[in-house]
């Protein structure tokens, strides 16, 4: 049956890979959530390894196990977001203590900050409207997938898959002066 699944997502079947996420989808939350302590990062996880499942789904291999796929994937992202958020946490406090905590804190630094922030909204108002609007519903407003959904009664999915394209936007958008802030920082230690 699972072969028949997989076949039937990579030629592009939306009813069979509604039926895996229907089926997985619970249990895979509850998974990443053993990692991750975080409901809302879990199902974040989850949602991202469907999104790249549906997105490769031309390339699934019938043969796999997709049970172990899922839990593994799913296993993997969550310690992926672990490491990075010990990292963006380790500059965080280092940004902060360098900025907010430093009597160094000067002209050339401040001008840094300030246009590392309008890239930042520059980058969040040249996504596409519904993109930028579900994003800020979600970063700003703290807002579920699920209640987006109802508000612009869109899918949940249609949700998730604006929020994945958003934040891969950001992240390719703001690469370069994440770095060179990051590296000026580490400069002035």
């Amino acid at each position: 049956m699972e072969k028949n699944l997989l076949k039937r997502i990579s030629e592009g079947d939306e009813l069979a890979f509604e039926l895996l996420y229907r089926r997985y989808y619970a249990r895979l939350c509850a998974f990443a959530n053993k990692f991750l302590f975080d409901h809302a990062a879990a199902e974040e996880v989850v949602q991202d390894v469907f999104f790249n499942i549906w997105e490769g789904r031309a390339l699934l291999d019938d043969e796999q196990a997709l049970k172990s796929y899922l839990f593994r994937s799913v296993q993997n992202r969550s310690l992926n977001v672990i490491a990075s958020n010990k990292v963006k946490d380790k500059y965080a406090d280092v940004i902060k203590d360098i900025y907010w905590n430093s009597d160094e804190f000067d002209a050339h630094d401040s001008l840094l900050a300030k246009e590392l922030n309008e890239k930042f909204l520059e980058a969040i108002n040249s996504l596409p409207e519904q993109c930028r609007k579900i994003f800020l519903m979600s970063r700003n407003e703290g807002k579920k997938y699920k209640e987006i959904a109802e508000e612009l009664n869109v899918s949940v999915k249609t949700v998730e898959t604006q929020m994945n394209r958003a934040l891969k936007r950001l992240k390719t958008d703001l690469a370069e002066y994440l770095s060179v802030a990051l590296i000026t920082a580490f400069s002035q230690l």
